[in-house]
């Protein structure tokens, strides 16, 4: 069956580059009826992915918890907005203990939605998951894809001192977008939870991916990848945009390639230890 990514919800034509050929199997069902069974919301899903099967087929998924809405209205995601949004579900992490015993896998990725509404902006919430799954599981490799706490120290040292592999924030765009892509968010905020997180702990691995096609120059990409190795920023995403759904912001440009081997041998020169820059790469999916 051949898929053309988001085609539904694109107002421009997809080219041949970002048509992906998928075969249904049995792996890909069970790991969703897994999930479904057990209750678990996943970024997979909740932002409509275009990896999904993918990363299904290989029994992977990213976690997503502090419930399904957000309480931001970033102009390029699709997991919904409310105002008033429930307490953090503690049972919730244990259903994510129970997905990895069965998933038996040895590294996953926990991410949240946005909760400018808690004090600590669900930090807490991140430390008490991490540990529950270090105590299950001690050789499991825990990556952390985690808001911007609005920048509270405190809540940035939560997650750092329960001990992840990897700290990830996404800066997502160029600063000039910001208002118009990340409304709620802030460009020098989201470099600073980078920077604090490699003063409180040098040797922690920090990651951040950006999107492109949304209106930025390739000047404008190189200068915020610039921006992320000042910040000692250690690995490095970049992807296409694409359109989740009708709500979402519309794509500007869809990059050839050539142009992310590019954006390769950008951040290979600026001293990125890892990286990848493919127009399916995502922040948490990196294969």
């Amino acid at each position: 069956m051949m898929l053309k990514t988001g085609s539904s919800v694109h107002s421009k034509r997809f080219p041949y580059w970002l048509r992906q050929s998928i075969r249904p199997n049995k792996v890909i069902e069970e790991t969703r009826d897994l999930l479904c069974s057990l209750e678990i919301n996943t970024v997979c899903e909740a932002a409509r992915c275009p990896n999904i099967y993918d990363c299904f087929s290989r029994q992977r998924c990213t976690f997503l918890i502090l419930g399904n809405s957000c309480n931001r209205n970033c102009a390029f995601c699709s997991i919904r907005t409310h105002e008033r949004l429930l307490p953090p579900d503690k049972t919730e992490l244990l259903k994510i203990r129970e997905a990895v015993k069965r998933l038996n896998t040895c590294n996953i990725v926990i991410t949240s939605v946005t909760r400018d509404d808690l004090d600590d902006g669900g930090a807490g919430h991140f430390a008490d998951c991490i540990r529950i799954l270090r105590d299950f599981k001690p050789g499991l490799k825990i990556e952390v894809l985690v808001p911007d706490f609005l920048g509270k120290s405190d809540s940035i040292e939560d997650v750092i001192y329960a001990g992840p592999d990897v700290f990830s924030h996404n800066l997502e765009t160029v600063p000039w977008l910001y208002s118009k892509v990340r409304p709620q968010a802030d460009y020098g905020r989201s470099l600073d939870v980078l920077r604090l997180t490699k003063q409180l702990r040098p040797g922690i691995i920090t990651k951040s991916g950006i999107m492109v096609g949304l209106g930025e120059t390739r000047a404008e990409i190189y200068a915020v990848m610039k921006d992320l190795i000042e910040a000692r920023c250690d690995v490095l995403t970049i992807g296409q945009y694409l359109k989740p759904a009708s709500w979402c912001i519309d794509v500007v440009e869809f990059l050839e390639p050539n142009e992310f081997m590019r954006f390769s041998k950008w951040a290979e020169e600026l001293g990125f230890k890892r990286f990848r820059c493919s127009p399916f790469t995502r922040s948490s999916y990196f294969e």
